[in-house]
């Protein structure tokens, strides 16, 4: 009989085990949010993601698509260190960099996850999708210049500061003639500024494009005289940056100011999933600024090019999401239990008061602290819900690129290949399933529809020959990004370097040994995904080679769920070799590829 280990489905003992340490992980990092919540707003943008790329000038842009132009480029990774001679190897990526249309941003009359005190922030995320998109219009080639449309705030009749009203009035405090010309663009209902690109007879935007709507329409007020007019030309973003720290000087609110950033990083996220959304209208209460004392700096430092990096992290709405979804699960789990992990870690997370806002705000920030300002971001535009309903079943394709860039832990390949003596017998799956994508061999070049690794262990002799000679050869070996190179004009290549920086992975599967009651009532086989995600790798593993007689007893698990039954191409090695038999379903492409691997490699 199959032990447990090496089974798709392990007993009951054993899931309960693993239900038991999601459960615990995620039920403390709740307690530890309810006593001693997190300060959302106190987050690093200025030293985040350093080996992320940012987009240039030079672009040249992937203009096939008709609704969308794409930012592409190459990435480099290396895949070995020492005496080994396993090569680098690249990989194409593409960045989306237009929208099709704006976001509509819908102010209605409700209390948002940061409650009264947060009144400022939709009016911000506003004024901060302008300096994205003005910096947009800088970097992207063909982008025609911002300008101002027809539509712009009230004014209000009459200055002297701040005003009781039953609509939202909005003090500027002082501020000149140009700054009250941008806000009464950057507040306007609909759209009070375009930026865009021609392209085969449509108007693409930038992706942090808005458009207001409001039950009551916003007015603008100031302590001087307000004399918008003839002011036409769109503020420098740099210009409107200063806008915004006047502003929240003004207000003594430099905290919302920040979140505000952080939401409109994730405006491009958000409009993928709909294409409207409601926020809260601003209300103070009749509650007068607070002037600050401290000096209000843009999020991102003095560095234009961080400002520009945490752009192209906002444009590419194709990693963010399984980049949000790696906060959820644990690469390290076996396939065959990972299902049962989850559904405890869910069990937590589906607690009423896990998911208020503040606290599921404050337990992701423990969870994924480097990922705390897009986590911000994500819950005040309220996408989650989105995410987790993703990440509950694994259901989100593997980013390798967004992972790298962030230094996120997302699969398994990220962790080295273990050092092995030479002339092992046995490795790990594993690493088996690691080596074959560092040899990039034919069909294995991909990455895996999962995250979680292979159960178990494999004769070395069982394995293709690329794992083969790199099982015990005296490299190191390991998936290490190396850098990026942008497609650029003329042919040209800029390149960006990495550092090469080694993924640290920290405390990730630490688990809370606090003694605490579990619920058990979240703990379903008949719904457990293990055995999709046991049938995902191993298909990835052995559709192309076959499946080893070691392993027959997997493959007909399997099969009950996924595969066909089929068992014409069923063969076995001559009576009398000592090599474990292997019975193989596409047994001509092996062998040809054996043969040109080995006369390539040796």
């Amino acid at each position: 009989m199959m032990q447990d280990s090496d089974s798709p489905q392990p007993d009951s003992a054993t899931l309960e085990l693993y239900y038991e340490r999601g459960y615990r992980l995620w039920h403390g990092l709740y307690l530890a949010a309810l006593s001693s919540p997190l300060d959302a707003t106190a987050l690093d943008f200025q030293h985040a993601f350093p080996s992320h790329p940012y987009l240039v000038p030079e672009l040249r842009l992937d203009t096939r698509c008709n609704g969308t132009l794409y930012a592409t480029g190459t990435s480099t990774w290396k895949t070995s260190t020492g005496d080994c001679s396993l090569p680098s190897f690249e990989k194409k990526y593409k960045i989306p960099v237009t929208a099709g249309d704006s976001v509509i941003v819908s102010l209605q009359l409700y209390h948002g996850s940061f409650g009264q005190d947060g009144g400022h922030i939709s009016l911000l995320m506003l004024a901060w999708a302008y300096v994205l998109s003005q910096r947009w219009s800088e970097l992207i080639p063909g982008a025609e210049a911002i300008k101002y449309t027809n539509s712009s705030s009230a004014l209000s009749e009459s200055g002297g500061g701040f005003k009781e009203s039953d609509g939202p009035v909005v003090d500027l405090g002082v501020v000149t003639d140009e700054a009250v010309r941008w806000w009464a663009a950057v507040l306007a209902p609909g759209e009070g500024w375009a930026a865009r690109i021609h392209h085969r007879g449509k108007d693409l935007r930038s992706p942090w494009s808005a458009c207001l709507q409001s039950s009551k329409e916003l007015t603008l007020c100031s302590q001087n005289t307000l004399s918008p007019g003839g002011h036409e030309s769109p503020p420098s973003f740099s210009t409107a940056v200063q806008y915004i720290a006047d502003y929240a000087n003004y207000h003594g609110i430099e905290d919302q100011s920040r979140a505000a950033f952080a939401a409109a990083l994730l405006l491009p996220t958000r409009r993928s999933i709909s294409k409207t959304f409601r926020w809260p209208r601003p209300a103070w209460h009749n509650k007068p600024p607070e002037l600050s004392a401290e000096q209000c700096w843009p999020p991102w430092g003095e560095d234009s090019d961080q400002l520009d990096k945490l752009m192209t992290l906002s444009c590419n709405v194709i990693g963010m999401l399984p980049l949000l979804c790696s906060s959820f699960v644990d690469p390290d789990l076996p396939c065959n239990v990972s299902g049962a992990w989850m559904q405890g870690a869910f069990a937590a997370l589906d607690e009423p008061e896990a998911k208020k806002p503040d606290v599921l705000r404050s337990m992701l920030l423990q969870r994924s602290p480097h990922l705390g300002f897009l986590w911000l971001g994500a819950i005040l535009l309220d996408i989650q819900g989105h995410i987790m309903d993703y990440a509950r079943p694994v259901a989100y394709s593997i980013d390798l690129h967004s992972t790298a860039w962030t230094a996120t832990f997302g699969m398994f390949f990220q962790r080295p290949v273990a050092d092995y003596p030479p002339n092992t017998e046995t490795i790990q799956r594993a690493d088996e399933a690691r080596l074959m994508f560092l040899s990039q061999a034919e069909s294995h070049s991909e990455l895996p529809l999962v995250p979680f690794p292979p159960f178990g262990t494999i004769a070395v002799r069982d394995c293709v020959l690329e794992v083969q000679l790199h099982a015990s050869c005296s490299g190191s070996h390991g998936l290490l990004y190396a850098g990026w190179a942008w497609d650029c004009l003329g042919n040209v290549k800029v390149a960006q370097d990495s550092g090469s920086r080694p993924l640290e992975f920290g405390g990730a599967n630490e688990h809370p040994a606090a003694s605490m009651a579990i619920r058990y009532d979240k703990l379903d086989q008949d719904l457990d995904i293990s055995v999709l995600m046991t049938t995902n790798i191993f298909t990835w593993l052995r559709e192309q080679d076959g499946w080893p007689v070691a392993e027959r007893g997997i493959r007909d698990c399997l099969d009950e769920y996924f595969m066909s039954d089929d068992d014409n191409d069923v063969s076995a090695s001559p009576e009398g070799d000592g090599k474990s038999t292997t019975y193989r379903r596409h047994v001509g492409p092996w062998v040809a590829r054996t043969a040109t691997t080995r006369s390539r490699t040796m």
